[in-house]
């Protein structure tokens, strides 16, 4: 496996961290606005069933003043009460899932600083297998270059020895 797909791989897996954490987040946020939303609709339903309560009083009020007074004050406090435990379920489940959300969040982070650490890591040894491998190649290189510069220089002699033999040989004929 070559450096360069050792890094491709690690930036897919940083790449695919990235997406989860995006998906955990969209997931909390819609969990979070989920929670909101129910929230809403039992607020929104005791606040009708307050003021349903309260028109029904009103009436009963009109009709007897004395006798259901009593009444009225007690289904009033029992919607307000409801409206409370409402309000505070909500709010629990809120801060239930804000939290859940935080930690996932955080868990996320970690992971990815992992990765990225692993990353650097694993990016920091493929750079000293490169040099290393570099290194052999160009000494590799220098030693058959050497080499070959050698056996040019002994077959350039070679033929000087020749070529000078063959000099000396025509000056002698030349001379005969």
């Amino acid at each position: 496996m070559t450096i360069e797909n050792k890094v491709d791989d690690l930036k897919a897996k940083v790449s695919e961290l990235g997406d989860d954490l995006k998906l955990k987040a969209d997931e909390a946020k819609l969990a979070g606005e989920k929670v909101l939303d129910e929230v809403k609709h039992e607020a929104k339903s005791a606040q009708l069933e307050g003021e349903k309560k309260l028109n029904e009083l009103k009436h009963d009020l009109k009709e007897e003043h004395a006798e259901q007074s009593e009444a009225v004050h007690a289904g009033l406090d029992g919607a307000k009460a409801k409206w409370n435990d409402a309000q505070q379920q909500a709010q629990e489940k809120f801060d239930h899932l804000k939290t859940e959300a935080t930690h996932k969040f955080e868990e996320a982070k970690v992971k990815a600083t992992e990765l990225k650490q692993e990353a650097s890591v694993k990016l920091d040894e493929l750079k000293v297998q490169a040099t290393e491998r570099f290194d052999e190649l160009k000494e590799q290189a220098t030693t058959k270059f050497d080499e070959l510069k050698k056996a040019a220089t002994e077959k350039i002699n070679s033929f000087k020895k020749d070529d000078a033999a063959k000099t000396d040989e025509q000056d002698k004929e030349q001379q005969v």
